[in-house]
C-alpha cells in the first residue's frame, strides 16, 4: 500500500495513461451504478494511470508501488506525523554505537504458499537491490550499508552485501558504515525497499530479473492481498490474503483501476469507484473539486500534498550545464500564476527536494522571483545561444501539469527562446527522459521526509537521476548527513545540501498541490486517504 517514499517515487509523475476520451472498461464483478461489488465485500479505488510492472524491487513509478504494496510489505510503514510503525518487522534496536540495528521479523509473517518471511528474503532483497547489473530503483538507499558504494550497488557482487547478518530466521542485522540516527536506516530502507520471496525467483539472471515471468503474475505474496489478474491499462484484480499476519483483511477483494482525472468526478458519483488512492496519483481535478461537495455519496478529503511537480533540465546538453542558465529558466517561469490560476490556490510554489512541511526543510530558501527580463539578462551573460529550440516534454496523465505546459512554454517564449511541446504517455516520455533523449520534462515526485531519500534524484550516478547532474559536494553532503545520527548535526548538513541543489539548479522546482481526495460514505474510516494516501489495506472495509 502506499508508503512515504520518494517514492511514492515518482508518485504524481508516473504511469501510463489510458485514452481520456473514456474511462477504461470495469471490472466484471462491480455492480453498476452502486460499485457495490457481490457481498458487499469488495472495494473499487482510483489511479490515473496504470502500473506497469509488479516487480517490487525494479519498479520505476509510483502506480506501480501504489499496487505492489498490496501484495508485497517493507519493514514497516510511515505515517504523515513522521512515526513508523511495524509491518514485516515487529520490534527493532539500535546498538550503542548506532552502527548496528537488529530487526525482528513478524513470527507469523508467511508467504502465501506457506514457506516463512526469512532474514534470507531480506538479504536476498539488499543483494537485488545493490546487485550493479539489476536497475533497482531504490537501490541507492542502500548506501547507508557496510559493503556498498555511494551509489548504495555491492562492492563485491559475488558475496552477498556485507551490510546484512543474519542472526536466525526471523532476526538479523542491518550494519551501517558509520554511527545512523534510526529514523534514516527506518525511512529510507524500512520503508522504502519491498522484501521479495527468494525461494520465488531464485536463479533468475540479473539481465532478466526486471521482466521475470514472476512478477508480471506475483503467485506468492505476504501483503494483505494477492493477485488475481490484471486487465492491461484497465483494472488490477486482488484478492484477501486470509492468512495475513497482522489479520485477514476485511474485503474479499479489492479492485485499483485505471480512470483518467476527466472521468474521476462522474465515476465517484455513480459508486463506479469507492475512493481516491494517492494524491498526485489520483487526485479529484480542480474544476471538479465544488461538484464534489453536492454528492450526497461522496466526502472531500483535501490533505496537505507532499508531491513536487518539477522540469527536468538535461544538464547533459551543452547549452544547459551552467547553473546560471538554469537558474534563469526557473526566474523566467510565473510559477505563482500556475498556483493562482491552474491550482485555485490549492498548492504553494515549490522551493526544493524538501516539503516545508518536513522538519529538515530549510525555512531560509525562499522561492526563486518572477523576473522575465533579470532572466533574459542572465541568459545573455551566460552565453546562451537564444537559436537553440528547446524540446519540453510532457507526459499525459495529470492534468494540471499538462495544463501547465503550454504557460511554460508561453513564458519562455516571452524571453526570446523557442520551446516545442512534445507530449507522450509516461512511459514512453520516462524512457527518453532517462535516455537522456530531452531538453526540458514535466515531472514530480515526492521526495521524501528524510532528506536521504532525495540521493536517488540528485547525487551523481543516482538512479532516478535523469538530469544527469553532478556534483562532487552534494555527494560527499548525503553520505555525511547517513553516517550522522544527531538530528540537530544533520539538519545543518542538509541545509547546506539545500541551498546547493538550490543555486545549481537541476530541476525547475514548480509547485506543490495539495491532495484533492475524495471517498464513497460507504467507505470505513481505516480506508480514508491521508497525506500518503490510503494505507494499511489490511483494516479497510464497506458498509
Amino acid at each position: 500500500m502506499p508508503r512515504s517514499r520518494a517514492i511514492l517515487a515518482l508518485l504524481a509523475a508516473a504511469g501510463v495513461l489510458a485514452a481520456c476520451g473514456g474511462a477504461p472498461a470495469k471490472p466484471a464483478a462491480t455492480t453498476p451504478a452502486t460499485g457495490a461489488a457481490s457481498a458487499a465485500k469488495s472495494m473499487t479505488i482510483a489511479l490515473w494511470s496504470a502500473p506497469d510492472t509488479f516487480n517490487p524491487i525494479t519498479a520505476q513509478t509510483g502506480y506501480d508501488d501504489s499496487v505492489i504494496g498490496l501484495m508485497f510489505d517493507t519493514l514497516v510503514w510511515e505515517s504523515p506525523d513522521q512515526t513508523f510503525h511495524p509491518l514485516l518487522a515487529s520490534s527493532w534496536q539500535a546498538s550503542p554505537d548506532g552502527k548496528t540495528f537488529t530487526f525482528h521479523i513478524n513470527p507469523n509473517a508467511n508467504w502465501t504458499d506457506g514457506k516463512p518471511v526469512t532474514s534470507s528474503d531480506v538479504q536476498y532483497t539488499l543483494d537485488q537491490d545493490s546487485n550493479p547489473q539489476i536497475p533497482a530503483q531504490y537501490g541507492s538507499l542502500v548506501s547507508l550499508l557496510v559493503g556498498s558504494t555511494t551509489q548504495g550497488k555491492n562492492v563485491d557482487p559475488s558475496q552477498p552485501l556485507a551490510g546484512i547478518k543474519i542472526i536466525n530466521p526471523k532476526t538479523f542485522e542491518l550494519i551501517t558504515k558509520g554511527p545512523t540516527d534510526i529514523n534514516t536506516l527506518l525511512s529510507d530502507i524500512g520503508v522504502n525497499i519491498f522484501i521479495a520471496p527468494e525461494h520465488a525467483v531464485t536463479g533468475v539472471a540479473p539481465s532478466a530479473f526486471a521482466r521475470t515471468p514472476f512478477y508480471q503474475h506475483p503467485t506468492i505474496t505476504d501483503g494483505p492481498y494477492e493477485f488475481v489478474k490484471y486487465v492491461n491499462s484497465q483494472y488490477v484484480q486482488l484478492k484477501r490474503n486470509p492468512h495475513y499476519y497482522l489479520g485477514a483483511p476485511k474485503l474479499d477483494q479489492l479492485f485499483v483501476r485505471v480512470v483518467p482525472p476527466t472521468s474521476m468526478l462522474a465515476e465517484l458519483r455513480d459508486g463506479e469507484i469507492d475512493a481516491t488512492m494517492v494524491p498526485g496519483e489520483s487526485d479529484v481535478p480542480l474544476q471538479d473539486w465544488p461538484a464534489i461537495k453536492s454528492l450526497p455519496n461522496v466526502k472531500q478529503d483535501p490533505v496537505p500534498g507532499f508531491t513536487t511537480q518539477y522540469v527536468l533540465v538535461n544538464t547533459a546538453r551543452p547549452y544547459l550545464k551552467n547553473p546560471q542558465v538554469r537558474e534563469a529558466l526557473t526566474m523566467a517561469i510565473n510559477r505563482q500564476e500556475i498556483v493562482t490560476q491552474l491550482l485555485k490556490g490549492e498548492g504553494q510554489i515549490a522551493v526544493g527536494p524538501i516539503d516545508p512541511l518536513f522538519k529538515y526543510a530549510d525555512a531560509s530558501l525562499k522561492p526563486y522571483p518572477y523576473d522575465p527580463a533579470k532572466a533574459k539578462s542572465m541568459l545573455q551573460a551566460a552565453g546562451f545561444p537564444f537559436s537553440q529550440p528547446l524540446q519540453l516534454l510532457v507526459p499525459t496523465g495529470n492534468e494540471i501539469r499538462q495544463e501547465s505546459a503550454p504557460l511554460i512554454q508561453q513564458n519562455l517564449q516571452a524571453i526570446g527562446l523557442t520551446v516545442n511541446l512534445q507530449q507522450y504517455d509516461f512511459a514512453t516520455m520516462l524512457a527518453n527522459a532517462t535516455k537522456g533523449n530531452y531538453d526540458l520534462a514535466l515531472v514530480g515526485s515526492t521526495f521524501g521526509a528524510d532528506p536521504s531519500l532525495s540521493a536517488s534524484w540528485f547525487s551523481c550516478g543516482g538512479s532516478l537521476n535523469r538530469t544527469k547532474f553532478c556534483n562532487a559536494q552534494v555527494d560527499q553532503l548525503y553520505q555525511e548527513g547517513l553516517q550522522t545520527a544527531s538530528f540537530t548535526k544533520r539538519k545543518a548538513i542538509y541545509d547546506q545540501l539545500q541551498q546547493i541543489i538550490y543555486k545549481d539548479a537541476p530541476m525547475i522546482f514548480l509547485y506543490n498541490a495539495d491532495g484533492l481526495m475524495a471517498y464513497n460514505t460507504r467507505v470505513d474510516s481505516a480506508a480514508i486517504p491521508d497525506a500518503y494516501g490510503m494505507q494499511q489495506g489490511w483494516l479497510w472495509g464497506v458498509q
